[in-house]
């Protein structure tokens, strides 16, 4: 692939729209300084990567890069673009715009695709491919060998891109870098928490001072210590503490004093039962009971025997009944012809007159018997209740006397539970020592409460539980940052090992790859004689992780100190075309120089042009830059325009506006092969 065409319009000294065709053989862009020589390949530049990668500083004042890339002389261009084309072998033909307005046009992943094998990472490619195929003054001075040592190792890792794989050491560096400002983030978070920890514990040692010169602070300070002496170790608001205390114990007293009156009637009962009267008392309710349960066992059986011979009489009383009816219905019926009406017997009238009242007087005398019966049954009942009634009223006593034993022995428990809930040491069956205690505990409390509003009316005291409370919050706060600054050292220590790891990786991988260059470069440094004397250049890579390049000649000799400015850049010179002829990874055939020159002497500048020849004949498209008219010339010649592959010479100026315009245009045909006829003898 090669370049075809390229475009440009309101773009740095050109005005009006421009077009460069380019042959496939080579270019020559010449004119004076500021002709627009250099902005020809600005803008290949600028199409590929979106700036100009020459200038270092992107701002300054007046107006950075971005205001410059643009036309800035008077009156406004009728467009502002950059347009470049290439050509594959195949014939294709690409294109890659950019314009001020709308940016790039397009999608470079065709042209990445063609330009570009596999090994090329695809977010480096477009930097990667302008370092390498275009040479400028400001790259040789880059490579000069008057860097130190570490700078030439960078300026050749820049050189090499792609050529050496992705280079991670940027954003190891930057990962390093965010690690490293979080630390110092962290570090002065912490300081000034340690600064406001420490200034709040002098302002409390002043303020406990002030506080404990005031008498009656003082005191106050010992009653707590002597009552309540957990509240002065407590963190925070220890007046809100006092406070709830004083209050926990008032709403205390009602409860003591109901366990005072509770305990002291458990001790009248406990009294009671242990003496001589309680105890009597309830031996003869136990005897009462037992005697009152035989009574009872005596009234029931009379009760039975009774029940029994009333069920007899009831049954002869049955009959008796049964038989006043029949004497009843006999006397009313009377004789019967002469015979009885209940048994037929032949009768006379006062015959049968006596028997009926003879039967009366019997049947009576059977009532009076079971009337008696029924009244031995009733008495029987009587006494069967009476004795069943006495006996469940002494069980009631004696239930009773229990019921009163349990609960005294609960109340007993209560009143302990009471006292051991509120820390209270007294036996409950000592009404007298429980007294003391309570009203002690009563005591106390006023002491606690009077120490509270001798607190709460001091401000030297305020300030002491204010600055309490800060201060547990700063040394929280300072626990914190302190657990955030060892994560912080961590992570730029880690961040350091892997920037380490990352470099020392990418060197050895760009050490190995320069190895590859090596023979190139020694061959160009021979074409180009930098130094009459020196003719053989080594080099040699130095460190892992700050690594250095330094190169050598003669017998380990410094070329810094043996070469001249022209000679070192010479040497620059070498070491970028090889580095352009040993990319394995592009397929873009062109080489770009921005008259690369202007520091070298004459004798250098013809064998840089013997060199450009042998990679023209490579097959190789060449577009170079060059001021001195003579040696535009000279590379015309030397480039070797071929029928397929021809020359073309474009000559820069000004015109009337100011911008810059194409001269002329010359394509450069091919040499005839015998430049010089001899003459033929006579």
């Amino acid at each position: 692939m090669r370049f075809s065409y390229v475009e440009v319009a309101g773009f740095r000294g050109f005005k009006d729209a421009t077009r460069f065709d380019f042959p496939a053989g080579f270019v020559v862009l010449t004119g004076r300084n500021g002709a627009g020589k250099s902005t020809i390949l600005d803008a290949i530049d600028y199409a590929f990567t979106g700036t100009i990668n020459k200038y270092a500083v992107k701002g300054a004042k007046g107006g950075g890069l971005d205001s410059h890339i643009w036309w800035v002389g008077d009156g406004s261009p009728a467009a502002q673009y950059v347009e470049i084309g290439l050509i594959a072998p195949d014939g294709q033909a690409f294109k890659i715009v950019r314009s001020r307005e709308r940016g790039l046009q397009g999608s470079l992943e065709e042209v990445a695709k063609q330009i570009c094998s596999d090994q090329m990472a695809q977010s480096l490619w477009q930097d990667t491919l302008v370092q390498t195929t275009l040479i400028r003054d400001e790259t040789l001075s880059g490579l000069s060998l008057d860097l130190p040592e570490q700078a030439r190792f960078e300026a050749v890792r820049a050189a090499i891109g792609g050529l050496a794989g992705p280079d991670h050491s940027a954003r190891t560096n930057e990962l390093g870098k965010a690690a490293a400002a979080a630390k110092r983030t962290q570090d002065a978070k912490l300081t000034e928490a340690q600064s406001d920890l420490g200034r709040a514990l002098s302002a409390l040692t002043e303020a406990r001072s002030i506080a404990e010169r005031q008498a009656d602070v003082s005191e106050a300070e010992e009653i707590i210590q002597l009552i309540a002496p957990d509240i002065v170790t407590t963190s925070g608001d220890r007046s809100e503490a006092l406070r709830r205390r004083v209050a926990e114990r008032k709403q205390s007293v009602p409860v003591l004093m109901d366990a005072i009156v509770q305990a002291e009637a458990t001790v009248a009962e406990e009294q009671f039962f242990t003496s001589d009267e309680g105890l009597a008392n309830a031996l003869a309710l136990a005897a009462q009971t037992e005697a009152l349960q035989q009574s009872q066992s005596m009234a029931l059986a009379a009760l039975e025997d009774a029940q029994r011979a009333a069920a007899s009489e009831q049954e002869a009383d049955s009959f008796a009944a049964h038989m006043v009816a029949l004497l009843k219905h006999g006397e009313e019926i009377g004789l019967v012809e002469g015979h009885c009406p209940l048994c037929d017997a032949a009768r006379g009238d006062a015959e049968f007159a006596a028997a009926i009242e003879a039967a009366r007087a019997r049947l009576q005398a059977r009532g009076e018997a079971a009337a008696r019966t029924a009244d031995a049954l009733a008495k029987a009942q009587l006494l069967a209740r009476q004795a069943e009634q006495e006996l469940a009223a002494a069980k009631r006593k004696l239930e009773d006397l229990d019921a009163r034993r349990t609960r005294s022995a609960q109340a007993l428990v209560a009143v302990r539970a009471v006292f051991e809930r509120y820390g209270l040491t007294a036996d409950p069956l000592n009404p007298e020592q429980i007294r003391t205690v309570v009203l002690k505990r009563q005591e106390e409390t006023a002491q606690l409460e009077h120490a509270l509003f001798i607190l709460e009316a001091s401000g030297a005291h305020d300030r002491v539980t204010a600055l309490e409370a800060r201060i547990a919050q700063l040394r929280n706060i300072v626990e914190v940052e302190a657990s955030r600054t060892m994560a912080a050292e961590r992570a730029v220590e880690a961040a350091k090992q892997i920037d380490n790891a990352a470099k020392a990786v990418a060197n050895q991988i760009l050490t190995e790859q320069f190895d590859t260059v090596l023979p190139l470069l020694k061959e160009l440094y021979q074409r180009l004689r930098p130094h009459t004397d020196w003719r053989e250049i080594e080099t040699d890579f130095g460190g892992q992780v700050r690594a250095s390049l330094n190169f050598t000649v003669g017998d380990g000799r410094n070329p810094q100190f043996l070469f001249s400015s022209g000679q070192r850049r010479a040497a620059g010179l070498a070491f970028l075309l090889a580095i352009h002829l040993s990319r394995p990874w592009c397929r873009l055939r062109s080489l770009l120089l921005d008259d690369p020159v202007q520091h070298i002497d004459d004798y250098r500048a013809l064998n840089l042009v013997e060199a450009l020849s042998a990679i023209r004949r490579m097959g190789r498209q060449v577009i170079i830059a060059v001021e001195d008219s003579a040696l535009a010339d000279l590379l015309c010649r030397r480039l070797r325009s071929l029928p397929e592959e021809p020359g073309r010479r474009f000559n820069l100026c000004f015109g009337p506006n100011g911008s810059a315009i194409i001269d002329s245009a010359v394509d450069i045909r091919p040499l005839p092969r015998e430049v010089l006829r001899f003459a033929e003898a006579s």
